[in-house]
């Protein structure tokens, strides 16, 4: 055997077989048609062509031409996944940077544990929609307010921060890539992830919301899609950030310099920080159905070193939420088929599981503590509120939902009510005690068509804020007829 004939099997996908068949190919049909007519054809141009392929000169130029084209497109992929270059953020930033005199209220971190208003369940008439502003490509996490703003990214990688009363757009931070994280307030200092799972070197970004400019970032080798969270232990504050299959990030919050780092598995999951102690959960990314298991963990806040480390049935891709001595999972799959969901509970203190419980669908909304019971949610649109003390679920709501849902339940303590928006049939008001559809709002045309909507409901004083994978930022007020009131006895 030739060397030019070893040759031949490393470019016979790109180069041999689509010349050969063409070639074989034209010739096929000429001879047919030429068949037709009573005509022969000799075939050989067809061979001469195979003879010159399969020169060494001629394989030797298709090989490097085959290992150029490969090259160009492995390089394009990981061109067009990397972030905005910072020259390129801090040039837009210089010239959005806009000064504001607000005092900004610390958003550490999604709320997630509620008490009942003890109050009647009223019956909402309808929503008013107070305004609806159109921010862009998709916004895939829940709006976050602090200093009467309301702050919500979007897939163009454009925070907008908007006027609480009015929705117009106030001032506007860029990063370039999507803005796929809650959105982080402390200090007057705005922290902002970037990216989708296949994004690389992701960073996490800081602004000064009291002069609007960018002040540093923290990049990572991975994704930064979960919350970077703002985690206290005595006086000392430190950014947590997760990083995909790059592991978890402590960083200092002011400098933006990397304290340790730490990586037992796939990390999108947010991050629960609760008296000095770090928890966070794993999962199973793309293409590894089998390879690696999923664990819950509990970490030292100074150092990261593991406190205790336990295994979930499945992945966790959601912050995990504390119940008494207990932190609690929600698991399930959503890169592959499966059928099933779990809740794991483990004593925060030794790792100990405490309560286990499975459910027939995925789980991947953040969950809610109310009262005595965990709010959660699945991917196909099952709202359940499961009782902690009993073990066992109170009710579910199923939207019925064909599509991929990663929108959780909120709780409005005002109106004692449960919202949850679905991907096609609007935003539906439950019941808390037993689950029931209290009202379901579908926008009218002039409205605004209801969109495929990922984020929570941010509930704040009675008034509901949605953002939608369209962009569109809403704010909804619910009113009631006092005359009719569902009795929490009934």
């Amino acid at each position: 055997m030739t060397h030019s004939s070893e040759i031949v099997p490393m470019i016979l996908p790109t180069v041999m077989i689509p010349l050969t068949l063409l070639s074989v190919g034209a010739s096929v049909v000429a001879s047919f048609i030429a068949a037709l007519f009573g005509i022969q054809l000799k075939l050989e141009g067809p061979k001469k062509l195979l003879e010159v392929l399969l020169k060494p000169k001629v394989l030797a130029s298709a090989f490097i031409l085959n290992g150029l084209i490969l090259g160009g497109v492995y390089a394009w992929r990981w061109w067009s996944n990397y972030p905005r270059l910072i020259q390129t953020i801090e040039s837009q930033s210089q010239a959005r940077a806009k000064v504001s005199g607000l005092k900004y209220q610390d958003v550490k971190t999604v709320e997630t544990i509620f008490k009942s208003n003890k109050k009647n369940i009223l019956k909402p008439e309808g929503l008013e929609q107070i305004w609806r502003i159109q921010t862009g490509k998709g916004s895939f996490r829940a709006p976050v307010i602090s200093g009467g703003r309301i702050f919500s990214g979007n897939d163009l990688g454009v925070v907008h921060e908007l006027d609480i009363n009015e929705g117009s757009i106030l001032r506007t931070f860029y990063i370039g890539t999507a803005v796929s994280s809650e959105i982080t307030i402390w200090n007057d200092s705005m922290y902002i992830g970037e990216g989708v799972h296949d994004t690389h070197h992701a960073r996490i970004y800081r602004f000064d919301l009291k002069s609007g400019e960018f002040k540093g970032s923290y990049q990572t080798l991975g994704h930064t899609e979960a919350q970077a969270v703002i985690g206290q232990k005595g006086s000392e504050h430190l950014l947590f950030a997760v990083g995909g299959t790059d592991g978890l990030h402590a960083i200092d919050p002011l400098t933006m310099e990397g304290r340790w780092k730490v990586n037992i598995g796939h990390m999108d999951a947010g991050i629960l920080v609760d008296e000095g102690v770090v928890f966070i959960g794993t999962g199973r990314e793309k293409n590894d159905d089998k390879k690696n298991k999923c664990y819950a963990a509990a970490l030292e806040f100074e150092t990261g070193k593991i406190i205790w480390q336990r295994e979930l049935a499945a992945s966790s891709w959601m912050r995990p939420v504390v119940y008494e001595n207990n932190v609690c999972y929600i698991a399930g799959e959503i890169y592959f088929p499966t059928q099933r969901g779990h809740i794991s509970c483990f004593d925060r203190k030794s790792g100990e599981p405490t309560i286990a419980f499975n459910t027939t669908d995925p789980l991947a909304g953040t969950p809610k503590i109310l009262d005595h019971s965990l709010l959660y949610t699945s991917i196909h649109g099952n709202v359940c509120r499961f009782d902690l003390k009993e073990k066992k679920n109170l009710w579910c709501f199923d939207a019925k939902m064909e599509d991929f849902s990663l929108a959780g339940a909120s709780y409005d303590e005002v109106n004692n009510v449960i919202v949850y928006p679905s991907m096609k049939t609007g935003l539906y008001v439950l019941n808390p005690d037993n689950g029931e559809v209290i009202y379901n709002w579908n926008p009218k045309p002039a409205e605004g068509e209801w969109k495929k909507t990922y984020a929570d409901i941010t509930v704040a004083n009675g008034v509901w804020y949605t953002a939608d994978d369209d962009g569109s930022v809403r704010s909804l007020r619910p009113f009631f007829d006092k005359k009719k009131i569902t009795s929490r006895d009934e």
